[in-house]
């Protein structure tokens, strides 16, 4: 069954994403922020399919603590989902990714009309260089940047192993720093779509001006409990989902 709801939405995934990106194309060649418009637009008929072709529910907690304005977005990384969910929750994202996914059709198209923020891996002190460079400029604009401190996916249960990019980032930019956790990985892993319960929580910002010391240790204090703690429910909300149905007597 499970396979037939992750073929079923791969279909979905893809087809929308040619549909809407093609015929979007002339108002995101026109403006950056007709091409957020877009994004926003297709993710929202992610979520549509993942609850209706994969029975995933997505939430989104603690909006209230989001402000207004330039911040950092500091959110753990489990899927391919954290990249296109947050175009929901978030009004202006600027998105560190990886310079190789510029290269992806339509998608790619869409980064670069957006102006993603691509980084080079392997680029060392340059590349942190030319991201924090480009991260200024678009926080200076208003725009909210979202940088995934792990630096690559993990999976639920693993502990946080932070990156030097986001202190570089917080030091740099003088602009409050937005934990948000998260348990996609419970219900999108690679291909697989399993039925549950993805949350994204946006925890209280972390005040800018600390040291590094003190703000990696409120970062970690922040993302690790609440990232066991949604994992936790999503597990729960799986069991419930798989329990068998009572038996009448």
């Amino acid at each position: 069954m499970n396979f037939l709801r992750s073929l079923i939405f791969a279909g979905w995934f893809y087809l929308s994403m040619g549909l809407v990106g093609l015929v979007c194309l002339p108002f995101a060649n026109a403006s950056r922020k007709a091409a957020i418009a877009a994004t926003r637009f297709w993710t929202g008929m992610q979520r549509w399919g993942l609850r209706w072709f994969c029975d995933v529910r997505t939430e989104f907690r603690g909006l209230e603590h989001m402000p207004p304005g330039a911040a950092i977005i500091a959110m753990r990384h489990q899927s391919t989902y954290d990249t296109l969910a947050p175009f929901l929750f978030i009004d202006d994202p600027a998105f560190i990714l990886k310079r190789e996914l510029l290269k992806a059709p339509v998608l790619g198209t869409y980064a670069s009309k957006g102006r993603m923020i691509p980084i080079d891996r392997g680029g060392g002190l340059k590349t942190m260089k030319t991201m924090l460079a480009a991260a200024k400029a678009e926080s200076a604009e208003g725009r909210k940047i979202v940088i995934f401190p792990d630096g690559t996916r993990q999976a639920p249960d693993e502990p946080t192993d932070f990156k030097p990019g986001v202190v570089a980032m917080y030091n740099a930019l003088n602009v409050p720093c937005v934990p948000v956790a998260l348990n996609t990985g419970l219900c999108w892993q690679s291909f697989w779509r399993k039925p549950g319960l993805i949350i994204f929580e946006v925890l209280p910002p972390i005040e800018p001006g600390l040291a590094r010391e003190p703000f990696m240790q409120r970062l970690k204090d922040a993302l690790e409990p609440a990232t066991q703690r949604l994992v936790a429910e999503g597990r729960a909300a799986q069991g419930k989902h798989a329990a068998p149905a009572p038996v009448a007597t």
